[in-house]
């Protein structure tokens, strides 16, 4: 602790810190009001990561890691170097987090930062800018799980994808002034790359353990949002500000009651501004499996907020030149996002995951 003339100085908590006190404090109180709620939807966030994040975001971390460990994504950045530093103001290093960023969804594109980052292809301030505009929901989310399930309309789910993308490349595009005389080239030095079975199996480890913290963020906001709800279900809040709140926590959750306003163009421009801010919960996973890199992450929250108003302008300006997109088909019917049953099977599944990668992180943090 620093001193001053013998005396010890007391450092005031950052904005940072005092935002981490009142969020700690208000999860316990949540979690101690309703402990029943927090046990129901801790379920209800396992079965989700069985069920879909596993499924939909595993594979893609692998090869994600495996792309740039293997040598692939230096191949594939001597081609897309120029292009890339012509829009970006980037390397062509970065050509696999910004296309895997783009159809993946989050944390892919985060992962794939970093392992840039670690094996030296970008430098830390380009890997601070990918983290702005290279984490976004994937189509299959999109188009599938929020367009066909929620709105029972896959043309809805395909605007919010597009000009989500279109959003992303914008802040992106933005931010290549900053850049301009700095940005690293890409080197074509020729770089010693593990053998195959090597550059596989530690893939595949790397992303066991980016998809345990990742499952671990959901069930821990999927609980809290669970706890949240008893309690402004009980103030009488509108629905679109209920909505927000969901969504300032928790993507799935937010886009889910924002489709429960229905599919006028108010309901619709916010669940867009939920995608493009994506939820705390996505935001501490992108900082999970990218920390410890002394990066700077004061951007990339400016940046989802801003990707957020963009996206709502955008969707504002779609909806209403082609009102007709949000037209339901008389065929679809809408299905949940997420079931909230508890599993079992898939729950045991879930917790054997977690008991099998744990010993494995406890002695590497050792």
């Amino acid at each position: 602790m620093p001193t001053r003339g013998g005396r010890v100085i007391r450092r005031l908590p950052t904005p940072g810190q005092l935002f981490f006190f009142f969020m700690c404090g208000f999860s316990l109180i949540l979690i101690l009001k309703s402990p029943d709620a927090a046990i129901e939807y801790m379920g209800a966030g396992l079965v989700l990561c069985v069920r879909t994040v596993i499924p939909s975001l595993f594979p893609f971390m692998v090869i994600s890691e495996l792309i740039v460990t293997s040598g692939l994504g230096e191949l594939i950045g001597k081609y897309l170097n120029r292009p890339l530093g012509w829009i970006f103001g980037i390397s062509g290093a970065s050509a696999c987090a910004v296309l895997l960023g783009a159809f993946c969804g989050p944390p892919v594109g985060a992962r794939s930062v970093a392992v840039l980052l670690d094996q030296g292809c970008i430098s830390k301030k380009e890997a601070s800018r990918l983290l702005t505009f290279c984490n976004n929901p994937s189509s299959a989310f999109l188009i599938n799980a929020v367009g066909v399930s929620l709105y029972s309309n896959r043309a809805i789910g395909a605007v919010l994808y597009t000009i989500t993308l279109f959003s992303a490349f914008l802040v992106g595009i933005s931010q290549r002034r900053f850049a301009s005389g700095q940005e690293q080239k890409y080197s074509h030095e020729i770089k010693i790359y593990p053998d195959g079975i090597t550059a596989f199996t530690s893939s595949v480890t790397h992303a066991a353990e980016g998809m345990l913290a990742v499952c671990a963020y959901v069930v821990f906001f999927s609980s809290l949002v669970g706890c949240f709800a008893n309690i402004i279900s009980a103030l009488g809040l509108p629905a679109a500000s209920v909505a927000l709140l969901y969504g300032i926590l928790e993507l799935s959750g937010g886009v889910s009651a924002a489709s429960a306003l229905g599919p006028g163009i108010a309901g619709v421009c916010l669940a867009a501004f939920i995608v493009g801010w994506s939820g705390l919960s996505v935001h501490f996973q992108v900082i999970s499996v990218s920390s410890g890199r002394g990066l700077s992450y004061g951007g990339y929250f400016v940046a989802k907020l801003i990707q957020g108003l963009l996206n709502s302008i955008a969707a504002y300006i779609v909806f209403t030149l082609f009102p007709s997109l949000l037209l339901t088909p008389a065929e679809s019917t809408a299905q949940p996002l997420a079931s909230g049953s508890l599993a079992s099977p898939y729950i045991a599944v879930v917790l054997l995951i977690f008991a099998a990668a744990l010993p494995g992180i406890t002695r590497k943090a050792g």
